[in-house]
């Protein structure tokens, strides 16, 4: 039985591990002290009495699965366990009980990881399911049929999901698009240079016009705590064994004798006393000569285990824009032990987790990001919500570039998952704009202080024009738009992060592997930047007709969109159907009887939903009715010189997730599969809004009347201001729905 799983660790205790369930919506008596808090919480937030709220929140807990992490050593293992399971099991224990005792876990009983199943296989043994080195399900097999805890509830129960084909992944690659019977409700509706010149020591000429090297970080693998270290960063000649990171990659500008490049560290558990920050001056006829020191005190570790794991990130920059990254493991431990653990024989060393390699091209950004805010997990917990935030900007910052520590509690992807319900519930009545308003101080204050500092110089750096920001966040799920700035920027614009500056997001993975091949350079899906112009020369427009056989809400606005936006730009017009999707995915499209292969530009208008109770369950519907996964999307034959901006005009799409291993959903799907900007929405929209919302954004973003292409960010800040709180009975929260991943001064340029 394959289920989605809710992340724990091993050391949190019987009450903590209950409050994550509640959150969840799982509780066996919802006055349970965890239950109750979380539920009056959410009636007070809702305006519900407790009965009712208890009502909406809770969801059984058949068919989800416990993913527990557990650090033994310098080892990492994992158990898999029903959620009815373990959280009878907490139910039962005394509430400061650690769950490894409260599960009575062994060393032997850590099964070997299981890989993620290929064409929808079910795994055949107990375990919990990887791709690449996160947890992405529950495999677990019939053990006991016996009730556990007072109420009766078993561990396992029939009616969960059998297996991948069961949430809808039926050979997502390539072929097999099968009926599903799958269920979904739905709505989209109401209801500068980066050398420094030396002329008088010319290259000679033979020097080639790219550099070429590999990241080098020489670091112990283990370090006490309270004893100084030193980390040395710079660029060697092969691929160090333990760092995550691909070839670097310089442009030569002609007769550049050094380039200089920035050197930024971020982890946790660590203190730099001579701060996180250098430069790298790199000679380029011995790119590996020039190396960068840094100083390091480790931290007391504060867990239960006497050793700490953590990453050293690196981050390379030119001109304050993030070109590249690399890493390795560190493992800090108590003041007293001189020397690390041995190697145990169970679960997964920390120093052993296999090398990426994602290519480093030091290239400078031509329109850099005012701003680029960077959210990183350098301790590698999914169980956890310890974040480091890092600041890069090409202005002086006043509070410093970090790193800050942010905590997003236990309900980062609950919380998100909260607001669309919320909003859901909501739609129609006036208490969206306080579900709103709730939801932006709520995020705000999860931002370091240092953050709203920041944007302010930016601001002021940038003006008249508004800052440009680029957010990329380890996290896939907090809707970070929607940041509350108390006093705003613009006072004439609603008070939220995405209305206030020009805004795009981007992802950054180090689990990504480089793929494909543009000028001899691998090249990474998504790249370590935005794109920063596209050109346009086709598009290709794909609308959902719902018919009554559909089971699905016809939607005339979004069908009028469509047709307006493929007339205005003689589009290639596709149908929501199995066929033209894979033509598009497979960039195998015609258009006036021309092979064309693959667009630049894709718009969809029709239904969208997210199911929270399967693995990244947002789904794009076709005309037909059937649900379509957003992994598909990641096997999209687009990257390198055609990177298409997707535009999902459809609910809920824009929600992001990671049940598969890494930064999913539609946003993270496409960005793999070579899509080179993404707008999508966060909850359900109104149709009539959308399509105002669509029109407005093609015509700015890709005008047809000659006029100048204002950049995307800069129109979505515009059209997200279109909010009002105070226009009519029920404001229109469709204008603040709309997340943007691409560069925030991305251009679009028409090629005839």
């Amino acid at each position: 039985m394959l289920m989605p799983a809710v992340v724990l660790d091993t050391a949190m205790t019987a009450a903590a591990a209950l409050t994550r369930f509640a959150r969840y919506g799982f509780w066996i008596d919802p006055t349970q002290p965890q239950a109750r808090a979380w539920i009056e919480a959410s009636a007070a937030h809702l305006g519900l009495s407790f009965d009712a709220a208890a009502g909406r929140l809770r969801r059984e807990s058949d068919g989800f699965g416990a993913a527990l992490r557990r650090q033994w050593g310098m080892q990492i293992l994992w158990y898999a366990r029903p959620v009815a399971e373990v959280l009878a099991r907490c139910h039962a224990a005394p509430p400061d009980e650690p769950l490894l005792r409260v599960l009575n876990l062994h060393e032997a009983d850590s099964p070997p990881r299981i890989e993620l199943p290929s064409e929808g296989n079910v795994p055949d043994r107990t375990g919990v399911v990887f791709l690449g080195d996160r947890p992405v399900g529950v495999s677990v097999l019939p053990a006991r049929s016996e009730p556990l805890g007072s109420d009766g509830e078993s561990a396992l129960r029939a009616g969960a999901p059998e297996s991948f084909e069961d949430y809808g992944y039926r050979d997502t690659y390539e072929r097999n698009y099968a009926d599903t019977d799958a269920t979904v409700r739905v709505s989209r509706g109401p209801g500068s240079p980066i050398s420094t010149p030396d002329t008088a020591t010319p290259l000679p000429a033979a020097t080639p016009p790219l550099v070429r090297a590999w990241p080098r970080i020489d670091a112990p693998d283990y370090a006490p705590a309270r004893t100084p270290f030193t980390v040395l960063v710079g660029l060697g000649e092969t691929a160090q064994a333990q760092v995550t990171g691909g070839e670097v990659v310089i442009p030569r500008p002609a007769d550049a004798r050094f380039v200089e490049v920035g050197v930024e560290l971020i982890a946790d558990g660590l203190e730099a006393p001579d701060g996180w920050s250098r430069t790298l001056r790199i000679e380029v006829a011995d790119p590996t000569a020039a190396s960068v020191s840094f100083r390091f005190v480790g931290l007391d570790p504060t867990g239960p285990e006497a050793l700490h794991l953590t990453t050293l990130e690196v981050r390379y920059l030119v001109d304050g824009t993030v070109c590249g990254t690399a890493a390795r493991a560190l493992v800090i431990g108590a003041a007293d032990a001189l020397a690390p653990p041995a190697r145990l024989p169970f679960g997964t060393a920390w120093l052993d987790r296999p090398p990426v390699a994602t290519p480093i091209v030091l290239a400078p950004d031509p329109t850099p990001a005012d701003l680029t805010i960077e959210i990183a997990k350098p301790d590698g917990n999914s169980a956890t919500g310890m974040y480091q935030c890092r600041l890069f900007s090409p202005h002086p910052l006043p509070a410093g570039q970090g790193p800050f520590a942010i905590d997003l509690g236990q309900d980062a992807r609950t919380f998100a998952q909260a607001l669309v319900k919320d909003i859901r519930t909501f739609a129609d009545d006036p208490l969206v704009d306080n579900v709103l308003f709730g939801a932006g101080r709520l995020i705000a204050d999860r931002l370091p202080a240092a953050v709203f500092d920041a944007l302010r110089a930016a601001a002021a750096a940038s003006a008249p024009r508004p800052p440009a920001v680029l957010l990329v966040s380890a996290d896939p799920y907090v809707p970070w738009e929607l940041a509350g700035l108390e006093p705003p920027l613009d006072p004439t614009r609603p008070a939220y992060l995405g209305a206030q500056v020009v805004l795009g997001r981007w992802l950054r993975d180090p689990s990504d592997r480089a793929v494909g091949a543009m000028n001899g350079v691998a090249a990474a899906r998504p790249p370590a930047q935005p794109p920063v112009t596209l050109g346009v020369r086709n598009m290709a427009v794909m609308a959902g007709l719902y018919r009554a056989a559909s089971g699905l809400r016809q939607l005339p606005q979004a069908e009028e969109e469509a047709a307006a936006i493929a007339q205005s730009y003689d589009a290639v017009q596709l149908a929501a159907s199995t066929q033209d999707v894979k033509r598009l995915l497979d960039a195998q499209l015609t258009h006036h009887f021309q092979q064309i292969g693959g667009v630049e530009a894709v718009h969809f208008a029709g239904h969208g939903d997210v199911d929270p109770a399967v693995p990244d369950g947002a789904m794009l519907m076709l005309s037909n009715g059937r649900p379509l996964p957003s992994l598909l999307f990641r096997s999209a034959r687009y990257g390198g010189a055609r990177q298409p901006l997707f535009f999902l005009n459809a609910c809920m799409i824009g929600v992001g997730g990671e049940l598969l291993g890494d930064t999913g959903g539609f946003p993270g799907h496409c960005l793999h599969g070579g899509f080179g900007a993404l707008v999508g929405a966060l909850w359900e929209i109104d149709d009539t809004v959308a399509r105002q919302f669509a029109i407005a954004f093609w015509e700015r973003a890709l005008p047809t009347d000659g006029t100048a292409a204002v950049p995307v960010g800069e129109v979505l800040r515009d059209l997200r201001s279109h909010y009002d709180p105070n226009a009519g009975a029920v404001p229109a929260h469709t204008w603040l729905a709309y997340v943007y991943y691409g560069h925030p001064r991305l251009t679009l340029q028409r090629i005839p």
